[in-house]
């Protein structure tokens, strides 16, 4: 008796180790947060690559753009090279994005640029519907440093003479890809401008700015805007500071006149803590805003994809931005290598024609892009691993569930809320899942769907609705 006693308590530890205790998640379709415009990525450096491979391109915008095929991305952020001077070569492999205007007393070569450009239609047509134009550096030769990587010591880099170049250099790109059939609906002037991470002869191209400077460089971009007809269609976004406090220090640091040209609040999220207060600034001053740039170092089994997903979570409950952009879907990872890149899928950039490593976390980011879509709308739940979107035209609500802990868990859903008709899940996790649809194996009882999420995974829930009114 003694001996079934133990093998009794031991078999009950062992399943305590391994279900957490149980969470009820509600949620509430009466309390609605933003209308989300989509997911998106910038282009560079990855299309300054791959754009340009004929045997691999088409393949590579299935995967970033095609939603049948891959996350269906429709956000695109179009680097505007500076272009440095040739007589460089310190640049990442594609890091060195050609410019349009290579020197001072040239002409505009509108044949640059060609493999960045290819990918940029090839999003579009496969449905990728809002595009900014965004700048990591001037030409070269508009800067003090005679380097397009940043200035001496980190310095501010922009030389005070070319001020009104550098405006009018950014808006003649914005018009001649307008007169091509491409409308750039903001154009960003910087890129992470206060951190002072730019320095000369570094590996990618940047460009330090102090609030004074942004300042005029943002009227005197909006007067070039005007001036060639495009500001009915295209408004400023900034600052795309690296982390949240030097935005809303950003934000605060520029007068009225400034403000009058932005549309948009640009953030990255590398760090900081104000997510709701910068949120509030975005509301009180009448601007859309953007979460648009994060990445993460790569893995091989979910751990990237769990951060990933903590910081979605995160960025759309408090900072509730209307899109939200990964910083590039593609990196050089040589020799299989993982970890010292932030890649969705690794490739290797010296040979690029040789297979794409598709890491879990591209699953991972799949789990939010194939099924929360551009007009969705963000509602309330009460369970920080989980995000809610509601769609009254498909009839249709969205949950990602993140399990982020190495047990299983048991959650109690509470859709009471919504008359469901029927439902769908998908899973990534470390059990070979990469977004497979689940055995439908639940009921949903008294408006409770009780679920056992596995240990580190994420799982999608799509619910198909009878009617979408709401039970108060």
């Amino acid at each position: 008796m003694e001996g079934f006693k133990i093998r009794l308590l031991l078999t009950v530890s062992i399943f305590l180790s391994i279900v957490n205790a149980n969470r009820t998640v509600f949620i509430n379709p009466n309390n609605r947060w933003q209308v989300f415009e989509g997911w998106g990525t910038s282009l560079c450096w990855w299309a300054n690559l791959f754009g340009g491979i004929p045997d691999v391109r088409d393949k590579v915008a299935d995967l970033v753009f095609d939603l049948s095929k891959g996350l269906g991305l429709n956000v695109i952020r179009y680097n505007i090279g500076g272009g440095d001077d040739p007589s460089h070569h310190h640049m990442r492999i594609a890091g060195d994005v050609p410019g349009f205007l290579p020197c001072k007393t040239c002409s505009y070569n509108w044949t640059s640029d060609a493999n960045q450009r290819w990918m940029l239609y090839a999003a579009k047509e496969r449905g990728a519907d809002i595009f900014e134009a965004f700048s990591n550096s001037p030409p070269y030769w508009m800067t003090n440093s005679g380097c397009s990587s940043g200035g001496h010591y980190f310095s501010d880099n922009l030389n005070s003479y070319y001020f009104d170049a550098y405006a009018d250099y950014l808006t003649e790109v914005v018009k001649w890809y307008k007169e091509q059939g491409l409308t750039f609906r903001t154009l960003e002037p910087f890129n992470e401008p206060t951190d002072r991470f730019w320095e000369y002869s570094g590996y990618q191209e940047g460009c330090s700015y102090n609030c004074s400077t942004m300042n005029i460089i943002i009227k005197k971009v909006g007067a070039y805007l005007n001036e060639k007809g495009l500001s009915n269609k295209t408004s400023i976004s900034a600052f795309d500071e690296n982390k949240i406090d030097e935005e809303v220090y950003s934000e605060h640091c520029i007068d009225n006149d400034a403000k009058s040209h932005i549309s948009q609040y640009n953030t990255h999220t590398y760090g900081g803590t104000q997510r709701m207060k910068l949120f509030n600034i975005s509301k009180q001053d009448n601007k859309r805003l953007w979460m648009s740039e994060v990445g993460f170092y790569s893995s091989k089994d979910m751990s990237t994809s769990i951060k990933l997903s903590e910081a979605i979570l995160n960025d759309m409950r408090n900072l509730k931005p209307v899109a939200w952009a990964y910083w590039q879907v593609i990196e050089h990872a040589p020799n299989g290598n993982v970890g010292n890149d932030f890649a969705l899928i690794g490739a290797d950039f010296s040979n690029p024609t040789t297979s794409l490593d598709i890491r879990l976390s591209f699953y991972g980011f799949a789990q939010y892009t194939k099924f929360i879509r551009p007009g969705y709308q963000i509602i309330s739940s009460n369970d920080n691993d989980t995000l809610a979107a509601f769609d009254a035209n498909s009839k249709t609500l969205v949950l990602v569930c993140t399990n982020k802990n190495n047990i299983s868990d048991v959650w109690n859903i509470d859709v009471s809320m919504f008359n469901i008709s029927s439902f769908t899940a998908f899973r990534t996790s470390n059990n070979n899942e990469t977004v497979n649809l689940l055995p439908n194996v639940w009921n949903i009882t008294g408006g409770i769907l009780t679920y056992q999420s596995p240990a580190n995974s994420i799982t999608t829930w799509v619910f198909s609705l009878a009617i979408t009114n709401f039970t108060q």
